[in-house]
């Protein structure tokens, strides 16, 4: 097992000499070592990842710390900020996929597409996700898991940068693409990364972050856009600067963080993840409730700011951009308030909350009605929440460390299926047979297929 450890020793000769000798002595093989001048003392600050056994780690801190030329033992500081840098850059991805979401109609006003092409262009990246993630779950213990998160958000500062500079929908297409690879790399390692780099490894605690990550950016991106979008001078342009230089940020930070994990010389053999039949139906339960969750919820990112006239008779960018936002801030406000809670628990209620907010669509397709739109967006906000969060954490829980990384890869290829398939279908069907006719009936079949998978819940077959 890998360990990083941070050690602030006196800047004397031969120190570096002593730790090394006493990381030898114990069976330990460093693999990395950082060293700087800590803030303007006589003190250096040593930063050293190395590999050994995990029954004599708490011998070798003691020893350490027993050393005269040491000052301070930090074993936590390295993997907290690791953790959280993780979580940011992930946050941070997940922003620049949402950031079109408002700006599709001035998109479609521009350049004259219809509503399958608009599902289709949004769809898009999750359907590049999918291969990705199956792709750098496997690759990432190879390449190092640092270089890939580099990748990652370089790809994604790729797809502002397409948005930015297109000229028609080819060029929307390839930007799509480029957030769809980024998407897949940071969802691909992120919550496995994350509960390695957890100072207590929780695995609760890092699916958590990880889902209140993902949201958080998911609702800043649409917030940020929609109203610069209509405020701002550039209006297709401007929201896409400020994400690169936040990605940048982020870019950053990941040069300067200790790899958790050695890559390995073992070459790749790609193969399609498994679940085994142990972890077959819980993986079941929790993947569909994730694609029922992000089914509803794709509808509320894609069609709604878009076709907003068909839903209130008051449509603007900003309203637009404000609208995806709610219902993503109150997804996220809502994980949060429940992280106490069991997953089970958070499924349930989530469920519950999206078919009263599907009932509500469906009123508001009808009325038209600012409140109403308000309401159903924000029941849909409270359902998404709970119900995605709770079901991503049941199945890191109920997982091995053995199996984390294959099952949550396999868990967002199912979640990005649902992102994407229902989004596609919808729009297809609605230059068929109207897109609000296409909408009513997507809420009516949701509503059959949450309570079917609820009623399953329910029977206790896989309570947490």
């Amino acid at each position: 097992m890998i360990h990083t450890i941070s050690i602030l020793v006196k800047n004397h000769p031969g120190v570096l000499a002593q730790l090394s000798d006493l990381f030898v002595h114990r069976g330990y093989n460093i693999e990395k070592i950082k060293a700087g001048k800590y803030k303007k003392t006589n003190l250096t600050q040593i930063n050293m990842a190395a590999t050994g056994s995990e029954d004599s780690f708490d011998s070798l801190i003691d020893q350490l710390r027993a050393l005269s030329q040491v000052v301070k033992v930090d074993i936590a500081k390295q993997r907290r900020y690791s953790f959280w840098l993780v979580a940011f850059c992930l946050c941070m991805t997940l922003l620049g996929t949402n950031l079109p979401a408002p700006l599709y109609s001035l998109y479609k006003e521009k350049w004259n597409f219809t509503s399958g092409t608009m599902t289709f262009i949004y769809a898009l990246y999750a359907l590049i996700v999918i291969p990705t993630i199956i792709t750098v779950a496997q690759l990432s213990e190879q390449w190092g898991r640092k270089k890939v998160l580099f990748a990652g958000v370089t790809l994604s500062i790729f797809g502002s940068i397409g948005f930015a500079v297109s000229d028609g929908v080819n060029g929307l297409i390839l930007a799509r693409i480029f957030q769809g690879l980024s998407v897949g790399i940071l969802n691909g390692i992120a919550v496995s990364y994350m509960t390695e780099l957890h100072p207590f490894q929780d695995k609760m605690k890092s699916a958590f972050v990880a889902a209140i990550a993902g949201t958080l950016g998911n609702a800043l991106g649409p917030l940020i856009s929609g109203f610069l979008g209509e405020y701002a001078p550039y209006p297709l342009q401007f929201s896409y600067l400020i994400h690169i230089l936040l990605a940048a940020t982020g870019m950053v930070g990941l040069k300067f963080m200790l790899e958790k994990n050695v890559p390995t010389n073992r070459a790749a053999s790609l193969r399609l993840p498994s679940v085994t039949k142990e972890f077959r139906w819980p993986f079941l339960m929790a993947s569909s409730t994730s694609f029922l969750s992000w089914g509803i919820m794709s509808l509320m990112l894609s069609v709604m700011p878009t076709y907003l006239g068909l839903f209130t008779s008051h449509a603007s960018l900003s309203l637009s951009g404000t609208m995806v936002a709610l219902v993503l801030g109150v997804s996220t406000l809502h994980q949060i308030m429940l992280r106490k809670q069991s997953a089970f628990r958070s499924i349930i209620i989530g469920y519950i909350l999206l078919i009263i907010g599907l009932i509500f669509l469906v009123v508001t397709l009808f009325t038209k009605s600012l409140f109403f739109l308000i309401l159903t967006t924000v029941l849909i906000g409270l359902g998404n929440g709970p119900s995605y969060a709770g079901s991503l954490a049941y199945l890191n829980q109920v997982s091995t460390n053995e199996m984390r990384t294959n099952l949550t890869s396999l868990f967002f290829v199912v979640t990005y299926l649902g992102i994407s398939i229902p989004m596609v279908t919808l729009g297809y069907i609605g230059e068929w047979i109207g897109l609000t006719h296409a909408i009513q009936w997507y809420s009516y079949i949701m509503i059959g297929f949450i309570i079917l998978s609820l009623i399953k819940w329910l029977r206790g077959k896989v309570r947490s």
